[in-house]
């Protein structure tokens, strides 16, 4: 009896199983190799696969946000009056739902403990791994904009900004999403675009900077000097800010396109340089670099719903990095993710590298739409791939800038490049380089393989 038992539910474990792989869909397009690059599709839930239901069923109407930590996927969420936060995790390596983390009751309230409006509305994941959640604030003057730092085994928060600017002369500063670059509890900073078409207001970009753990009170305000295309003079719609070094952030609007800028707010890379990869429209938001085998690639939103199905690109950086000579690999999905109403601007891409630096596992969500998660990487190296390529928050190799030049957390193979594509340092197993002044690109690799690619500003 107890055999037979045994045997029942071995065999309805099976049937489960086989019922969850059943649910897998695939991208049904075939993406040709490039320079002996592929895109292999994961999984993929979307309007045109027919199968997105039950996702933006379960995200609901809000989320705004993705972000990923060690191959899962992390949506920010807000449902009912009074709203309540959570974040919903799914498995990045099948799509399928996971848990859903309801945040503290004290979560994304003031000092005296009354709610601050519009919650858990944007997410990210710090350098070391910490998941962060911001509000959206309409009015800078009136209403608090706050970031805080979730655990994810029982929802608790910590409060790491919380700003109101009632000194401010315009009701218009409004903050959607954010960005972060280091470490919360060390040093980095947070930024966030103005939302709008507010003259002097709506074209400014806020960096809140970090310095053992403690966020500066004030933000420094830096304002856009010019957008692609260049009808645009402000942010526009739902802005992002997605940094990529010190110095360096991109600026994703609903007037504009991806352009990376310094800190000054002055454009060092935009599609003028890269026409044939421009955006076909510039209402949906969202941009990310990273890179593998040293070769530095982006991807970003191709389309909006507006004109045909969103999609992304997939491009290789030419020589600096820089969009100038930059090469179209993929354009994902083939068909689209949808065309539903996507009226938050939300089309997000989201990078893990592995530890290894040969493969990136790329995830897309778009609101209303649906999400997909993709590999990428050389033939031979994600034929060898097991599982999800996610590499861990607290990766052990850094680069840093120092006073002097730069330094390692470990012993590397190290060599520096200009912004122009040239060389101008290499040291082996060493981890100092002694630099002039200026803003370089670093290329790491340990005797372990682990690989690491920074852009530094030496001051």
């Amino acid at each position: 009896m107890i055999m037979k038992k045994l045997l029942l539910s071995a065999a309805t474990l099976m049937i489960g199983v086989a019922s969850m792989n059943a649910q897998i869909v695939k991208d049904p397009a075939t993406y040709t190799p490039v320079d002996g690059y592929e895109l292999r599709n994961l999984w993929i839930q979307s309007v045109p696969t027919n199968n997105s239901t039950a996702l933006l069923d379960k995200l609901g109407a809000s989320p705004r946000g993705m972000a990923v930590l060690n191959g899962k996927m992390l949506f920010c969420k807000r449902a009912g009056d009074p709203a309540v936060s959570s974040i919903v995790v799914y498995d990045g390596a099948t799509g399928t739902f996971e848990k859903e983390i309801t945040l503290a009751s004290n979560v994304f309230t003031k000092t005296d403990g009354t709610a601050v409006g519009y919650p858990c509305n944007d997410i990210h994941v710090d350098a070391a791994g910490h998941v962060l959640v911001s509000n959206m604030t309409t009015n800078l003057r009136t209403g608090n904009f706050q970031v805080w730092s979730i655990n994810l085994n029982d929802g608790s928060g910590t409060k790491v900004l919380d700003c109101m600017y009632p000194d401010f002369s315009s009701d218009k500063y409004r903050i959607d999403a954010f960005g972060v670059y280091g470490d919360v509890t060390g040093k980095g900073y947070l930024m966030a675009a103005i939302q709008g078409v507010e003259a002097t207001v709506s074209d400014q970009v806020f960096r809140w900077d970090i310095t053992d753990g403690v966020v500066a009170a004030d933000p420094t305000p830096i304002q856009i000097k010019s957008y692609y295309p260049t009808a645009a003079t402000t942010n526009g719609t739902a802005p992002r800010v997605t940094p990529v070094s010190d110095e360096l952030f991109y600026l994703d609007g609903g007037n504009c396109a991806a352009t990376l800028y310094d800190m000054t707010g002055v454009s060092i890379e935009d599609f003028s340089k890269a026409l044939d990869c421009a955006p076909v429209d510039y209402g949906n938001n969202g941009v990310a670099e990273f890179s593998i085998n040293g070769k530095s690639f982006v991807t970003y939103v191709y389309a909006s719903y507006a004109k045909t199905p969103q999609a992304w690109n997939l491009c290789e950086l030419g020589a600096g990095p820089s969009f100038t000579s930059m090469k179209k690999y993929f354009q994902y999905p083939e068909a689209g993710i949808g065309q539903a109403k996507n009226d938050i601007f939300t089309a997000i891409p989201c990078i893990e590298v592995n530890k290894a630096g040969t493969v990136a596992t790329i995830y897309v969500y778009a609101k209303s739409n649906g999400a997909a998660a993709y590999q990428f990487g050389l033939t031979g190296d994600l034929d060898k791939l097991t599982g999800i390529a996610q590499t861990s928050a607290d990766a052990a190799l850094k680069v840093l800038a120092t006073a002097n030049g730069i330094e390692l957390s470990e012993a590397a193979n190290v060599e520096v490049f200009n912004f122009a594509g040239q060389k101008v340092a290499s040291k082996v197993n060493s981890d100092k380089v002694a630099l002039a002044p200026g803003m370089y690109i670093v290329k790491a690799i340990t005797a372990e393989g682990e690989v690491a690619t920074a852009k530094v500003n030496v001051k």
